[in-house]
């Protein structure tokens, strides 16, 4: 999409309304469609279906060139609604082909930056006034959207996507790193995080969210994966790549959380971001008396920092209502230490406190419920 077709979009004047059969652009009107499941023919359009009919010689013919146009109007419309439910995801390809971290120092960089949309980013590249110390990698997707925070990634799995920040917790939820509606939206940094040049300069805790997509992949779809220490012991690090520094994370729970007070009466606030050293070990023992895995081999310790991935989770639905969140929790690997994680101790657990709607469904009698809350601020 050009710079004109963005500013139809952003300014509010026009909005997509299919895809023109001469050229397959974009085709725009005054009010919103959800998805792109129409054709529309332009000017243009009509002057080149009256020459295919001068030229028509039958009736067999025509019969042909029109089922030639039906044919191409399915295939246009397929792909109009293909894109608007899933295919925006895909638009960070091109990266991903490309995103693949550097070797130096045994862990610093990401990408090439000269691979990476070198032809259509080149004039915002060369114009774009870049933070000091930003990594030289981040540049081109920084010159595109500079809500650009930072690249997220899993080794082997459908986790890999450039990380946006903003004022709110709104802009992203369903739009896209270019500006589109999709209704994944993005993967996206809590407005109370802050990203910093000096090394480690993170918040407590730094809170990632990304949609549950039902039925596909994309965004954080895969995270309910985590459910199962074997899978776990397959995944047990995060990458995380800010604007200034590449950091990696050992994964130490992956739980079932309320966002309702009324659906728990021992509400975990796992969102919070700037808690003290001294409640550190609250922080992730709660972590572990909820997880569906412990793995001992992973120790924290009071001046820890946490990444937080969060995405719904459909287990608690009532009436179509999503009251519960799928939520990974993860600790900087500290300097001078391995990245490496002995999964070997991981193991099931079998005792994990669920949130209060969960035994309220099943009908059965919350043992926890009597159990002190962790306060953040204490």
């Amino acid at each position: 999409m050009d710079t004109a077709d963005n500013e139809r979009i952003n300014g509010g004047e026009k909005y997509p309304a299919g895809i023109s059969m001469s050229d397959g652009s974009t085709v725009y009107k005054d009010t919103k469609d959800l998805y792109l499941d129409e054709l529309y023919n332009t000017e243009e359009d009509n002057r080149e279906i009256e020459k295919v009919k001068k030229n028509i010689m039958t009736k067999r013919d025509k019969r042909v060139i029109s089922l030639l146009w039906v044919l191409n109007a399915a295939v246009f419309a397929f792909l109009g609604i293909y894109l608007a439910l899933s295919g925006s995801a895909d638009e960070y390809e091109p990266i991903k082909e490309e995103a693949r971290f550097e070797a130096e120092e045994g862990y610093q960089g990401y990408y090439d930056s000269t691979e990476i949309f070198a032809d259509t980013l080149a004039p915002k590249y060369s114009e774009t006034e870049y933070p000091e110390g930003i990594i030289e990698g981040l540049k081109p997707l920084y010159s595109e959207n500079s809500d650009t925070v930072g690249w997220l990634r899993i080794e082997g799995m459908n986790v890999d996507h450039v990380l946006l920040q903003t004022e709110n917790n709104d802009d992203y939820l369903r739009t896209t790193f270019h500006g589109d509606y999709y209704v994944g939206g993005s993967i996206f940094m809590d407005y109370r995080n802050k990203v910093s040049k000096k090394r480690g300069g993170l918040s407590k805790n730094t809170i990632l969210y990304g949609h549950y997509l039902m039925n596909q992949r994309g965004m954080f779809s895969d995270l309910d994966k985590y459910m199962d220490v074997e899978y776990y012991k397959e995944h047990p690090v995060i990458e995380l790549t800010t604007l200034y520094n590449s950091y990696q994370w050992k994964i130490i729970g992956c739980f079932l959380g309320a966002i309702n007070e009324e659906d728990d009466n021992g509400l975990f606030y796992f969102w919070y971001d700037k808690f003290s050293d001294e409640n550190t070990m609250g922080f992730a023992n709660e972590v572990a008396f909820r997880s569906y895995f412990i793995n001992p081999a992973v120790d924290v310790q009071p001046t820890d920092k946490f990444l937080t991935l969060s995405t719904c989770s459909h287990l608690l639905d009532i009436g179509g209502m999503v009251n519960a969140r799928c939520v990974i929790v993860a600790r900087l690997v500290r300097d001078g230490e391995s990245a490496e994680v002995d999964v070997s101790q991981a193991y099931k657990n079998t005792n994990q406190r669920m949130p209060q709607l969960w035994y309220d469904l099943k009908g059965i009698e919350n043992p926890y419920a009597h159990y002190a809350i962790w306060d953040a601020y204490a």
